[in-house]
């Protein structure tokens, strides 16, 4: 039904809670913390203002003592020492700190970083022997070298020890290094095991710095193992968050010039930096000097103590960010029709796409763009002399890791972790590995894993939005994996204005209004303006934001998804249809029509209806507003549903949603909660409903007065006046035949189709009118019998008697 899932983490209306009280924050900031875990105050105040007193020992790390020691002995016996990183933010910013590191003491290093285009991801056989040219003693690793076991034989048989430390999965066999820092081994006891390499080289920092000098000295290093614990994505908890929200404050006016003037050429004011301008504007830059093949630029940039070389630096990563862009989107088309020109890619659960010539810098960007739009996990390869090489990204629920390790025997070498890996293989293997792939996906990944799912925080009260909550919103920074940007719905605002903004107009904004009127912007949404007309009610998942543009200071949307509310030109067409199964007993000047009592139908949406909602609910819509508002609110649970129309064709244990049911053909025994979302439009149904239903069963009348007035407008519109007689027959009378196509009756006669079929069976009765319909042609043909030599009583006729009778039973009723 929807292209993406919401699913709220909490439903209902926002409370205070005693947190909120003791914290002095808002019940939605509160609400907020509870969604992630935090209940009492002391937790809550750790996680607002984490203390880099809670760094924990790193000697609690898997063979730490021994890599400290090697370390020292090297130094003690001034040994060769190199350190090897790796192409990315996460390698250069731990290549950097550690040379920042050995600087500070006097002990000098050297660096080895690899080329991208040249020599792929990790340590290789060809380094390792250059390293030993170069009289190397030890070599230490950082970000990379966890699957490196050959190489790490090589180096053993060269006389080279290497300390491998790394972050990244560890697989069957581990390097026989000299020592191997990785906190997810599984005999490491380090309680926390989701630092970047950066984090984990931190670490190596706090174990050969003395306490007490730590705690002054850890300031040189933390701006830049921020940076890499943010572009590195991993959980934004426990000592990355402790690292992020401290170096974020820091990086206002941090002490590393490199990184000063990488923001001054973003552009970034330094007060208002946050992870979102690392992760999309400084994070990219440094990336594109690794992927065009510069990987030493951003070494360089962080360890440099001249402010001019710093500047002349930045400038070439913004010159080659600009270079990488050009590339990445040329990429991206063509890996587009690639996908558009193969049918096969539809049914396809993973995408496999490889071309000879793309450039290996920028792969992993596209792929994971392809995997956001198509919400398909994605594995984009380039060729170049029989060998492919690449790049993947995965979906929630889906390890692209775990399905290359199954597909092994057709790789030449892989590593990485659930959500990304690297691989290279043989070109004659592409589509055997997407086969393959393919066959584990189609084993693993339903149709529902398929669907997007984004997470809610709660549906956000318009009052409840100003300032004060988006500065309450700032305290919980640093956002990112694992404490997410909070996202929000807001339901049935109009739309006043549909814009298209950007250089390319690749960006959608809209003005919407409930109560007050706010502007949204969607990044690269601009496709959806055609989805759309203003006078539309929608539905909206967004981040709360604010836009400060010449000192005029708006609260703005960030919008993530959007969705029709309901049809809005079907809507009432469909209603009368659907009361049009009440009329048409009347049509039939023979039918009697039955009258019944009144009957308490009063309704309230006073209370918490997803506290009714679960796999024993039947959900009843009467109109199409109620049958979008239950779906709505029925999309927002956990809960699987099924849709269905008069009747129930399956009987399961899922929430069942029945638009203007027969409730006389319905096992309402089955249920322990009935939920209506509108009126019911015949009387003996509520009838039904109560006798027929459980006793336990709870029947929840979720309506208002304001339903009332829609069911109201809807019977006028189709059960006609005395007036409406008179008028229809003049314009009649002028006219011998009246030939008109079904569709055009509202426009042409300024009457609803179903009113008009009822008032033509009383004149058809009367012997005024004759008329029929052209099923091929869905033309309606009126013929006007003579004038009768006698007065017609428009009360004389049954239909209208039959139809003015169900007027009185539904005035009895409602």
């Amino acid at each position: 039904m929807f292209n993406k899932k919401w699913t709220l983490k909490y439903k209902g209306s926002i409370k205070e809670y005693d947190l909120g009280k003791k914290m002095k924050i808002s019940p939605e900031i509160g609400q907020i913390l509870k969604n992630r875990g935090i209940k009492d105050k002391e937790d809550a105040e750790i996680f607002i203002n984490p203390s880099l007193d809670y760094l924990r020992d790193p000697f609690l790390m898997k063979d730490m003592k021994k890599a400290v020691d090697r370390i020292k002995y090297a130094m003690e016996n001034n040994q060769n020492i190199w350190v090897y990183g790796d192409y990315d933010v996460d390698g250069v910013s731990s290549t950097s700190i550690l040379c920042i590191y050995f600087d500070s003491i006097g002990y000098p290093v050297k660096y080895y970083i690899p080329n991208r285009l040249e020599e792929g991801y990790g340590i290789n056989e060809d380094a390792i022997r250059i390293l030993k040219e170069q009289e190397c003693d030890l070599i230490i690793s950082v970000d990379c070298g966890i699957t490196s076991v050959k190489e790490v034989e090589l180096a053993n048989e060269l006389g080279i020890d290497i300390i491998i430390t790394d972050h990244h999965e560890v697989q069957d066999k581990i390097p026989d290094a000299y020592a191997v820092i990785n906190p997810k081994q599984k005999d490491c006891n380090y309680p926390f095991d989701m630092l970047c390499g950066c984090g984990v080289a931190f670490k190596i920092i706090q174990a050969l710095t003395p306490e007490d000098e730590f705690k002054t000295s850890m300031y040189r290093y933390l701006e830049i193992v921020t940076l890499a614990t943010i572009c590195d994505i991993v959980p934004l908890v426990d000592e990355n968050r402790i690292i992020v929200k401290n170096g974020l404050k820091l990086m206002k006016d941090g002490e590393n010039i490199g990184l000063r003037e990488l923001i001054n050429v973003c552009g970034i004011e330094t007060d208002k930096i946050g992870s979102s301008h690392i992760g999309f504007s400084i994070g990219p830059r440094i990336n594109a000097s690794g992927r065009l093949g510069y990987s030493y630029l951003g070494v360089e940039l962080f360890t440099t103590k001249s402010k001019e070389e710093a500047m002349e630096i930045a400038s070439l990563l913004e010159e080659k960010n600009n270079e990488r862009q050009m590339i990445e989107a040329k990429m991206y088309q063509e890996a587009e029709d690639i996908i558009l020109n193969d049918k096969n890619y539809n049914s396809d659960k993973v995408l496999v796409i490889a071309k000879e010539g793309w450039q290996h810098g920028v792969i992993g960007i596209v792929a994971s763009k392809l995997t956001e739009k198509y919400y398909k996990p994605t594995i984009l390869l380039t060729i170049e002399d029989g060998e492919a090489t690449g790049s993947a990204r995965s979906i929630k629920g889906f390890s692209i890791f775990d399905s290359l390790v199954n597909c092994s025997e057709l790789l030449n070498k892989f590593g990485g972790h659930e959500q990304a890996a690297g691989l290279s293989m043989d070109s004659k293997n592409i589509e055997t590995l997407r086969r393959k792939v393919n066959e584990i996906a189609n084993y693993q990944l339903t149709e529902d894993d398929m669907v997007e799912n984004i997470s809610v925080e709660f549906e956000l009260n318009e009052g409840s939005i100003d300032f004060n909550l988006i500065e309450e919103l700032h305290s919980l920074e640093p956002f990112g994996m694992s404490n997410p940007s909070p996202r929000f719905i807001m339901r049935e605002l109009e739309i006043r204005g549909i814009f298209r903004l950007g250089k390319d107009k690749n960006h959608l904004k809209l003005n919407l209004e409930k109560n007050n009127v706010y502007e949204c912007i969607g990044f690269n949404m601009a496709y959806m303006s055609e989805q759309f007309e203003v006078g539309d009610k929608v539905d909206v998942l967004f981040q709360l934001d604010e836009n400060n543009y010449m000192g005029n200071r708006k609260i703005q949307f960030l919008l993530k998804d959007i969705r029709m509310a309901y049809p809005k030109d079907i809507g009432k067409n469909l209603d009368s249809i659907n009361l049009f199964r009440n009329i048409k007993p009347c049509l039939d000047s023979n039918n009697k029509i039955s009258n019944y009592g009144k009957v308490n139908i009063d309704g309230c949406k006073d209370i918490n209806v997803f506290d009714y909602i679960n796999e024993k609910s039947l959900v009843i819509a009467n109109s199409v507003n109620g049958f979008f508002k239950a779906l709505s609110d029925i999309s927002l649970t956990e809960y699987e549903f099924d849709i269905n129309y008069n009747i129930i064709e399956n009987i399961n244990n899922k929430v069942q949603l029945i638009f203007f049911p027969y409730i006389d053909k319905i096992d309402l025994k089955r249920y322990n909660n009935i939920i209506l979302y509108d009126y019911l439009y015949d009387i003996e149904e509520y009838s039904c409903l109560f006798e027929e239903s459980d006793n336990e069963c709870e029947i929840i009348k979720y309506y208002d007065k304001n339903d009332l007035i829609y069911i109201n407008n809807i019977i006028r519109s189709i059960i006609p006046e005395r007036e409406e007689f008179i008028t229809l027959y003049k314009i009649m009378s002028k006219y011998k035949e009246i030939k008109i196509n079904i569709l055009d009756i509202k426009s042409k006669l300024n009457i609803a189709p179903i009113k008009l079929f009822a008032m033509l069976n009383v004149f058809k009765e009367l012997d005024l009118i004759n008329f029929h319909v052209e099923d091929e042609n869905s033309t309606l043909t009126m013929e006007i019998m003579p004038k009768p030599s006698t007065k017609i009583d428009l009360a004389s006729s049954k239909v209208l008697q039959g139809l003015n009778q169900l007027k009185d039973k539904y005035k009895q009723s409602y």
